[in-house]
């Protein structure tokens, strides 16, 4: 999804399209529910999700490989995944 368009578009028009995209988003995960993407939690300091969770996670969500997403996080951008 492009954030903008085109460039001349106001960011009320870009504004109103997310919403009606998160809307319509929403509402099917609410109809199928089957069909949503289980966001999984763990409660902060209780437990930790494994190394290989994200990738595998975001792979599936994004429907891309686990390799691909290497191209989306430079090495400059990725966090620190240790606790202090």
């Amino acid at each position: 999804m492009l954030l903008l368009r085109r460039r001349r578009e106001s960011l009320d028009v870009v504004r109103e399209r997310i919403i009606h995209e998160s809307e319509a988003a929403l509402l099917y995960g609410l109809l199928s529910p089957d069909h949503a993407v289980r966001i999984p939690t763990v409660e902060v300091g209780k437990s930790r999700f494994a190394r290989f969770f994200a990738p595998n996670f975001w792979s599936r969500t994004l429907g891309i490989e686990p390799t691909e997403l290497a191209a989306l996080d430079p090495p400059q951008y990725q966090r620190s995944t240790s606790h202090s």
